[in-house]
C-alpha cells in the first residue's frame, strides 16, 4: 500500500540546522508527498511502481559517484519511517547516469524525484530497483544528516530470498567471514565470502546424487556472498588487503578472514552482492605454506598441472600460442614460476599435465622446461624427460609428460603410451617404470593421466549403451567417458606381467573427478588406494565456484601402498588470486609489476601433489620390523637379568 510521508519530526539540532539554511532549500525536505522506500520496493523482486515517477527521501548509505564507480548512490529510509515487514526492503539505488555527481556522503539526507525501474540483464533471476532523476534539480540535499543504521546479516543465509528483502540497504556482516574464492578478484574486484574457512565440493565428501551430497550443495549456496569493490570498471587495482591492496607479496588467499565487513546489498550480473562501505581488516587464516619436507631415505614422486605450458616455436617466436602465453615475455614469466615451484617441491619424478604436445626435439616445450630446470643446478638435481619415441603423445594440443632425475632413479625400458577410453576425448596415459634401488629391486611404474574435463559436453558419446550426458548428480559432463578410460587402464593393469615383491604401480594426474565420483571409485574398486584420502582428510587441489576438492590424485596399488611414507598437496596455487599468475593480460603496466613475482605461488591453477616412497620398498618396513623385534628382545633379556640380580 502506498503511504504518503508526513512532515518529519526533526531533532532539535537538525531543526536548528534546517532553519539556518535558505527557505527554498529546506521547503522540500520533510514535506508531505514523498513515497516511502519500502512501498517503492514492495514485497516482490520487482517494484509495484515500475514506470511511475515518485519522490523519495532518505539517508545516503553509500555514495558511488567517483571515477569508475556505479554512477549513483544508495538511499535508505530513515529508521523512524521503516516498516515492520521483513519482506520489504528499506533501501534503493539512485542512478545518476551522466548527471554531474553531487558531493554526498553516508548520513546525508536527500530528497529525490525520478522514474522507478528495474535494472537487470536478460536471463537474470532478479533485478535491482532504482530511481532515475531527470536532472540534478530533482536531487535535493537536505542540509542535515541522520545516523545511518545497519541491518544485521549473518551467513549462512536463511533462504535465497533474504537478500532481496535487504536490497539497497546498509548491512553489517556478523560473526567471522572468510574468503572462499578470489578467482575474479583482479579482473572484477569480487571476493566470495562464507561463514566457514572452506566450502567443500559435494562430491568431494559424498557419493554423487546422494541425499548428503544434495544437502551439502544446497547448504553451500546459502553460505556464499559476493563482496564487490563498488566499481563498474574492470581491472582496477585490487583494494585488499588495505592499505596498499593486493601484491605478489601481500596476497589474499582462500581461507583468510575478513573482519568488520559492511556494505550495501545490490544486485548485478546475475547475483546479489555487497558494495563496500569501508575496507574490512584482513586476517591471514591460511598463510602461504613452505615446501613440504622430504621423508628420509625416500624417492619423491609428484604431479603438476603446468597451466598450458606452450613455448612457441622454441626459438623465441610463435606467439601468441594456442592456449598458453601470448607473448615471449609472458612465457618467460610463466616458466620462471613453474621452475621455482618444481625446484622447491624437490621431486625426483614429476608427472606433468597441460604441457604443449609438440614432441620431444630440442625446441619442444618439455625440453625447454628441462633446460630451465637444469640451469645452474648440481648433477643430482638435474632432470631429463621420458621419451616414448613418438612424434606426439595423443592428438590434443596439450598432453602429459614425465621428467625424472637420472642420478636418483633409473628408467627401465622405454616410456609407453597407452590409449585409454575414447582417444578423441581422453588423453592417453604415459607410463614409465623406474628402478628406485637395485639391491632391493624396488621398482615403481608411473602412469601419468589427464582425463576428459567437465568443461565441454560429451552428449554425442555413447558409453555402454548410454548417452554421456550430465545427469545432474554433481559429476558434470563426460563422467562415463572418464570411467571408460579408467576401466581401460585397469584392464591393462590386470593383464600386465606378474610384478615382483617390491614392484608397485602409481597413478598420477588430473583425473577431473572429485574424491567420491565414479572414476575414482572405479580405481578403488580395482584395488588402488587413494593416497590423499589416506594421508589427508581435507585434501584439495582446486577451487571452483568457491568450493574446494581434489581433481588431482595419486593412487597406489597394494604393493606400492606398503612403501608409501607420506603423501599430500602443496597449496601454492588453488588458494591464490588469479591476478598473481604470469599473464600480463587485463593488467596495467603497474599491475604487471606489482602482482608478479618469479616464485612458486600461483604458478598454476591446480596445486601440485607429492608421494614419498621408501627407496628400498618393503625391505625398509621389514628391516624396521626386524630391528624393533631385536630391540624388544634385547630389552626383555636385559630386564630379566636385572630382575634376577635384584632377587
Amino acid at each position: 500500500m502506498k503511504t504518503a510521508k508526513a512532515f518529519k519530526t526533526l531533532s532539535p539540532i537538525a531543526m536548528a540546522v534546517a532553519l539556518a539554511i535558505p527557505a527554498l532549500a529546506q521547503a522540500a525536505c520533510g514535506a508531505a508527498g514523498a513515497t516511502l522506500i519500502h512501498d517503492v520496493q514492495g514485497r516482490a523482486v520487482g517494484s509495484p511502481l515500475q514506470g511511475k515517477t515518485v519522490t523519495v527521501e532518505g539517508v545516503v548509505s553509500g555514495a558511488f559517484t567517483g571515477a569508475g564507480q556505479l554512477r549513483g548512490f544508495y538511499l535508505q529510509e530513515e529508521a523512524r519511517d521503516q516498516d515492520a515487514d521483513p519482506a520489504t526492503s528499506e533501501g534503493m539505488f539512485v542512478f545518476l547516469g551522466n548527471l554531474a555527481a553531487p558531493a554526498l556522503k553516508a548520513g546525508d539526507v536527500v530528497r529525490v524525484t525520478g522514474k522507478v525501474s528495474e535494472y537487470s540483464r536478460k536471463g537474470d533471476a532478479a533485478s535491482e530497483t532504482q530511481i532515475t532523476p531527470a536532472n540534478l534539480a530533482a536531487v535535493e540535499q537536505c542540509a542535515y544528516s541522520e545516523p545511518l543504521t545497519y541491518a544485521s546479516l549473518r551467513l549462512p543465509l536463511q533462504s535465497s530470498a533474504q537478500l532481496e528483502a535487504l536490497a539497497g540497504m546498509a548491512v553489517r556482516l556478523e560473526g567471522p567471514v572468510h574468503v572462499v574464492a578470489n578467482y575474479d578478484y583482479g579482473r572484477y574486484g569480487e571476493l566470495t565470502l562464507s561463514s566457514r574457512p572452506r566450502l567443500w565440493t559435494a562430491t568431494q565428501r559424498f557419493l554423487p546424487g546422494s541425499a548428503e551430497a544434495k544437502a551439502l550443495s544446497e547448504a553451500n549456496q546459502l553460505d556464499k556472498l559476493t563482496l564487490d569493490d563498488g566499481l563498474q570498471i574492470q581491472n582496477a587495482d585490487a583494494w585488499l588487503p588495505a592499505p596498499g591492496g593486493l601484491s605478489a607479496s601481500r596476497t589474499l588467499r582462500s581461507g583468510d578472514r575478513l573482519d568488520g565487513v559492511t556494505g550495501v546489498v545490490s544486485y548485478a550480473f546475475g547475483k546479489y552482492r555487497l558494495q563496500p562501505l569501508a575496507a574490512p581488516r584482513v586476517v591471514a587464516g591460511n598463510p602461504r605454506p613452505g615446501a613440504p619436507k622430504r621423508q628420509p631415505e625416500s624417492v619423491r614422486f609428484a604431479s603438476f598441472n603446468v597451466l598450458n605450458f606452450f613455448n612457441g616455436d622454441g626459438q623465441g617466436k610463435g606467439f601468441p600460442t594456442p592456449r598458453g602465453a601470448k607473448t615471449p615475455q609472458d612465457f618467460e614469466r610463466q616458466r620462471a614460476k613453474i621452475v621455482a615451484a618444481i625446484r622447491q617441491l624437490d621431486a625426483d619424478v614429476v608427472g606433468l599435465m597441460e604441457i604443449e604436445n609438440d614432441g620431444f626435439d630440442r625446441y619442444s616445450a618439455i625440453q625447454d622446461l628441462v633446460n630451465a630446470l637444469n640451469q645452474g643446478q648440481p648433477q643430482p638435481k638435474q632432470y631429463q624427460f621420458a621419451n616414448p619415441g613418438l612424434p606426439q603423445v595423443g592428438s590434443d594440443a596439450i598432453t602429459t609428460g614425465l621428467i625424472y632425475r637420472p642420478a636418483v632413479v633409473s628408467a627401465q625400458g622405454k616410456a609407453e603410451v597407452r590409449t585409454i577410453g575414447n582417444p578423441q576425448k581422453n588423453r592417453p596415459a604415459l607410463l614409465q617404470t623406474f628402478v628406485l634401488d637395485a639391491k632391493s629391486k624396488t621398482r615403481v611404474t608411473v602412469a601419468v593421466n589427464h582425463l576428459k574435463s567437465k568443461g565441454s559436453s560429451c552428449a554425442d558419446q555413447v558409453v555402454d549403451g548410454q548417452a554421456d550426458v550430465d545427469k545432474g548428480d554433481g559429476q558434470g559432463n563426460c563422467n562415463l567417458t572418464r570411467v571408460q578410460a579408467v576401466r581401460d587402464l585397469m584392464a591393462w593393469y590386470a593383464t600386465r606381467p606378474q610384478p615382483g615383491l617390491n614392484d608397485g604401480m602409481l597413478l598420477l594426474g588430473d583425473m577431473n573427478s572429485y574424491a567420491k565420483e565414479d572414476p575414482i571409485r572405479a580405481f578403488e574398486s580395482a584395488g588402488f588406494n587413494n593416497l590423499l584420502a589416506r594421508w589427508s582428510r581435507d585434501a584439495y587441489s582446486y577451487v571452483f565456484n568457491g568450493e574446494s576438492g581434489n581433481l588431482d590424485h595419486a593412487l597406489a596399488d597394494k604393493p606400492l601402498s606398503a612403501m608409501v611414507l607420506a603423501a599430500g598437496e602443496w597449496h601454492i596455487n588453488a588458494d591464490e588470486p588469479t591476478a598473481l599468475e604470469y599473464s600480463s593480460e587485463f593488467k596495467s603496466a603497474e599491475q604487471q609489476q606489482k602482482y608478479y613475482a618469479a616464485d612458486a605461488y600461483r604458478s598454476s591453477d591446480h596445486d601440485p601433489l607429492y608421494v614419498d616412497v621408501a627407496r628400498r620398498g618393503n625391505a625398509v618396513a621389514a628391516a624396521d620390523e626386524g630391528g624393533l623385534a631385536l630391540l624388544l628382545g634385547l630389552g626383555a633379556l636385559g630386564a630379566t637379568a636385572l630382575w634376577r640380580r635384584k632377587r
